[in-house]
């Protein structure tokens, strides 16, 4: 697997853990409190962790996580994923998994590097960075996406590569009907000034762009701005057009006729999505392996928040508000 494939697989780690529903263990719901961080909350073969060992965790995959208003069901789901986490680092650790002070240095490096300034544990770095490496070695290592595959699911899925009749838009805002007439009587002798005009007097986000809000089929946009909007020429200036957020005058800079994408502009869309579900596939599958494997006992009862179940019936997405499909922490 070459360098880039390795580099996407990493992104897309923490995704498959962050969505999976663990079975709970008897005992685990309703229980009360315990704030003691040196309670034993999780062990994993002869490996025990504690409650600091949870709240760094959390520090690091997901800060917001130990806010003020705590929530029980959002810690929750990270505990359900702190302890697969726990349990793929017990098996890394055992086979021998390295992860130097070079490569924590480097992980941090890239995160500055990026704009944040973590103030992460050391240690909690390096135990991250040991569970990508071991999935990495273990479980995603004969992963791939060849090109026919992608040229298959295209053609099986080839409905949902149409794409309706497009305008582009661009908008001026105020918050009073007597300025956009006035506005709009102006740029109906000079619709070339548009832009212009959108960067002086508008108030609406996109002002600083000349207007422009960018392509939208029909369906995307509230109906009284839609109806108005779809029955414009290329560079007619609309009527003014009230809605909850104000009064606009739009203008259609550019019209996309129906039509169908062209493989060659989603193939990188497809590939993401296979393998995606690959590499989640192969998660569940090395992570049953373990749970096999490898004695986990719970300790509920010590966690410093009310543990709750993952709610019946709830589909993968229901960890969607837990970190994204990053595996590096924060990052």
């Amino acid at each position: 697997m070459n360098r880039k494939w390795v580099l996407l697989l990493v992104l897309a780690v923490f995704s498959a853990s962050c969505r999976k529903k663990p079975a709970p263990a008897q005992g685990e719901d309703g229980a009360k409190p315990a704030a003691g961080p040196a309670k034993v909350i999780l062990t994993i073969g002869d490996v025990s962790r504690t409650n600091e060992d949870l709240k760094r965790f959390i520090q690091l995959q997901y800060a917001d996580g130990l806010g003020k208003q705590e929530d029980a069901k959002l810690l929750s789901r990270l505990f359900d994923v702190f302890r697969e986490q726990q349990l793929i680092l017990y098996k890394a650790e055992r086979e021998g998994t390295q992860v130097d002070d070079g490569e924590v240095a480097a992980f941090l490096d890239e995160a500055r590097s990026r704009g944040q300034t973590p103030a992460f544990d050391r240690e909690a770095v390096r135990a991250s960075l040991k569970v990508q490496k071991h999935l990495l070695a273990n479980a995603y290592h004969d992963i791939d996406v060849p090109d026919a595959e992608i040229s298959a699911y295209y053609e099986a899925h080839l409905a949902e590569y149409q794409k309706k009749e497009e305008i582009e838009l661009s908008q001026i805002m105020a918050g009073d009907r007597e300025t956009l007439l006035r506005i709009r009587a102006e740029l109906v002798r000079e619709p070339a000034r548009f832009a212009e005009t959108a960067r002086a007097e508008s108030t609406a986000p996109e002002a600083a762009k000349g207007g422009a809000m960018g392509f939208f089929e029909k369906g995307m946009l509230p109906k009284e701005m839609e109806d108005v909007v779809f029955s414009l020429k290329v560079n007619e200036i609309s009527p003014v057009v009230e809605s909850p957020y104000g009064f606009h005058l739009f203008m259609v800079t550019r019209r996309r006729r129906a039509r169908t994408q062209v493989l060659a502009d989603v193939r990188e869309q497809i590939r993401s999505l296979l393998l995606s579900a690959k590499l989640t596939d192969a998660y569940d599958a090395f992570l049953r392996g373990l749970q096999a494997e490898v004695p986990v006992r719970i300790r509920a009862e010590n966690l410093f928040f009310p543990y709750t179940k993952p709610d019946p019936g709830v589909n993968d997405n229901e960890s969607k508000n837990l970190p994204g499909a990053d595996p590096l922490p924060n990052g």
